[in-house]
């Protein structure tokens, strides 16, 4: 083979040239910048509604922008259209009204949202979630917390005393944890007002006359994990931690919690409190005398005459005292398993498969245990007259407590109105239904502060 010197000296002399000379780079393929968000926020017009602010551009027509949005209490996220001008540069507002009527939602409630934008270059973006907790915004606020619990409390409270309602939610939790079976990790909030002219316009729409005789001392929420309460109260430690406690029963039943009878319920949360007011006591004692005590089982709502109701908190309160001191409180954490892991399990079933007897053989197991006359048969329609088996010399003297629970549905008619910023001396106790409870007080009656049962408002729908 014959090398053709000339020719290959001449391809190594236009390599090295062209190595001498810069190469021009090829031109940059730049995208056009995507949709941008430039500002968001959310605001709260309490206790109207919920407004969310944003501003974005992008280099195409913005053209559709929804808010969505999940309450605790609800599985899926709903969503809201955002009012705006289409263009490549826009600044929309959308708003959720809420309120104090069938809208209610409590302050304290949190709110997970984001946004999602469209614009006509098929351009999308979805803005990373965000928490939005819905304050009451006629007040300033300022908050404590420990662990999950944390405590807003209004200018006409001082820190110390919010650190008595954060200290009561803490010993409640460290007591009923333990007994429920729960390991407690979502936040769980507590708005504490210094007074009740406040309170009075955050708590649910209820008649001006109901309004102008009740005074609310604590409502929890138990859907959005809020406990409302008046934490200039003198009792606020007690309030505080049997209230908080229906936070936690709650928890513990899950969607049981529409099953649960109120005399397990309040009966918990009673056990909860480091405070128990004497009255339930004192009633109880005095209806075991009269023959007025109802079979348990009837004790699924509190209802009936103010007496009918506060018998009814002592009843509950000593049945599960009886069933702890009896049977260990590992055995309610097994009840409330049992309720919680089954949709066709009533509490009847729930006892049976834990104790081994239902609310019948509850009723009659605690009766024993106070020297009552045993329970008629199951047949038996009518309500049984037990009076206690205790000589008379042994019956408890029956004494007039200073308060008595009425049913909201039947305030009474001569009360006069409750006193603008102040806080009632003590009420009786709780009152409420499996998802809400509240603690109320009547004013300017012969019978002084009474507690009463009010209904659990829906939150806002969703969709």
């Amino acid at each position: 083979m014959r090398l053709n010197f000339p020719l290959i000296t001449l391809v190594l002399l236009g390599l090295l040239l062209a190595g001498s000379y810069p190469v021009a780079p090829a031109k940059a393929q730049t995208e056009p910048p995507g949709i941008q968000v430039t500002s968001q926020s959310a605001e709260s017009n309490f206790p109207n509604d919920m407004r969310f602010l944003l501003t974005a551009r992008s280099p195409d027509e913005i053209n559709e922008v929804r808010l969505y949005f999940k309450l605790p209490s609800k599985v899926s996220s709903a969503y809201r259209a955002v009012e705006f001008t289409p263009g490549t540069t826009i600044s929309g507002e959308s708003v959720i009204r809420v309120g104090l009527g069938d809208s209610y939602l409590p302050p304290g409630s949190e709110l997970q949202y984001y946004f999602e934008l469209r614009d006509r270059g098929q351009r999308v973006l979805r803005t990373p979630s965000r928490t939005f907790i819905y304050e009451d915004s006629r007040l300033q606020w300022r908050s404590i917390s420990s662990g999950i619990i944390t405590v807003y409390y209004s200018g006409g409270l001082t820190e110390e005393r919010a650190k008595v309602v954060l200290a009561a939610s803490q010993e409640s939790m460290s007591k009923m944890v333990p007994v429920l079976g729960i390991q407690p990790t979502r936040p769980l909030r507590i708005v504490a007002y210094g007074n009740y002219r406040d309170m009075r316009g955050a708590i649910p729409f209820r008649s001006r006359a109901t309004q102008e005789q009740l005074v609310t001392e604590g409502q929890a929420h138990t859907e959005e994990r809020v406990l409302m309460v008046l934490g200039s109260l003198p009792g606020i430690r007690g309030v505080a931690a049997h209230e908080f406690a229906h936070l936690l029963v709650a928890e513990a039943a899950g969607s049981a919690i529409a099953r649960m009878p109120s005399w397990l319920n309040e009966g918990l949360a009673e056990y909860a409190n480091p405070e128990p007011a004497p009255t339930y006591d004192e009633y109880l004692r005095r209806a075991i005398q009269e023959g007025k005590l109802q079979p348990l089982w009837h004790l699924t709502a509190f209802n009936g005459t103010p007496d009918d109701i506060i018998i009814a908190y002592g009843h509950s309160s000593s049945v599960v005292q009886y069933l702890i001191d009896t049977h260990g409180e590992n055995k309610i954490a097994e009840v409330m398993r049992a309720m919680r892991t089954s949709l066709n399990v009533n509490v009847d079933e729930a006892l049976q498969q834990v104790y081994g007897f239902d609310q019948y053989g509850v009723d009659s197991a605690w009766r024993g245990s106070k020297g009552l006359q045993p329970l008629p048969p199951r047949q038996t329609a009518e309500p049984p007259t037990l009076r206690s088996t205790l000589s008379p010399a042994a019956q408890p003297t029956p004494t007039a407590p200073a308060a008595a629970p009425v049913p909201e549905t039947k305030p009474a008619p001569a009360a006069s109105p409750a006193p603008s910023g102040a806080a009632p001396p003590g009420a009786a106790g709780c009152n409420g239904s499996s998802t809400d409870v509240a603690w109320l007080a009547l004013l300017g009656v012969v019978a002084g502060m009474m507690a009463v049962r009010s209904k659990r408002r829906q939150p806002p729908a969703l969709t």
